[in-house]
């Protein structure tokens, strides 16, 4: 994939006085749905052309289609796009990339309604990972081998402003928010299986291993971890067998 997305591009639509995040504020309101923003900084990143926003393709339609190349920006779950994409490859000779911000640094402002005063700042702990889509693509395993499929992961800075009445007095409960992407970090692109072997341990490589010896080797919760598993299995980098009711996994050669 040609490099579309950059980061000078990205933080300039990022920035408060553009054009972009003033109509965005207008338009949607507060709270409707914090991922909008970023997708649309995303697609305009891709490419600033009206004309190649939601594009119908088929019975489906493209967020963007651009020289032949369809971008399908999700910044929340990858199952949804299950259906479309297999449509993609199977009835279309386009290529296709779906891009997916991890947001790996998220600064919460708790601030006033009315006034707009800042009552505390503080850092999320939590903090996305490359790892953290493996349990999602499951679905989108045939796509890796079809030749024409890449997955764009890209790694943002975010501000989340959340409002309340009472912000002061009250530690949890309903809120309003707003997310304000900031920065660009870093883009991976995934196009291939092979570009997912670095999830397997060598510690593992070239002999069965259990799921339960493979989660300490990943930041994964247990569930997730089992999923990751199938994916890897599906792409071709691991043989799945049992022993007895114990399921084994084994690097392929």
């Amino acid at each position: 994939m040609k490099k579309v997305i950059t980061k000078e591009k990205f933080e300039s639509l990022c920035s408060a006085e553009s054009y972009l995040l003033s109509a965005l504020s207008e338009e949607e309101g507060i709270g409707i749905y914090n991922e909008k923003r970023l997708h649309k900084i995303l697609k305009r990143c891709i490419s600033e052309r009206e004309s190649c926003f939601e594009v119908k393709v088929g019975k489906y339609t493209a967020d963007v289609l651009l020289d032949g190349h369809i971008y399908e920006i999700q910044c929340a779950g990858l199952y949804p796009l299950k259906d479309k994409i297999a449509y993609y490859l199977s009835d279309t000779e386009y290529e296709i990339t779906v891009v997916h911000p991890l947001i790996v640094k998220r600064t919460i402002i708790r601030a006033e309604m009315e006034t707009g005063e800042v009552a505390r700042v503080r850092r999320s702990p939590k903090k996305e990972r490359v790892e953290d889509i493996l349990p999602m693509l499951f679905h989108l395993a045939h796509a890796f081998e079809s030749g024409r499929f890449s997955l764009c992961l890209v790694s943002v800075e975010v501000e989340e402003y959340r409002y309340s009445e009472a912000v002061r007095y009250r530690k949890s409960g309903k809120y309003d928010s707003e997310l304000f992407p900031t920065t660009l970090v870093e883009i991976e692109e995934l196009s291939s299986p092979r570009d997912f072997e670095r999830f397997i341990p060598e510690e593992l490589r070239g002999r069965e291993f259990s799921p339960a010896e493979y989660i300490p080797h990943t930041p994964l919760k247990a569930r997730d971890a089992y999923s990751a598993l199938k994916f890897l299995a599906e792409v071709g980098l691991l043989k799945r067998g049992k022993d007895g009711r114990r399921v084994l996994y084994r690097t392929v050669d």
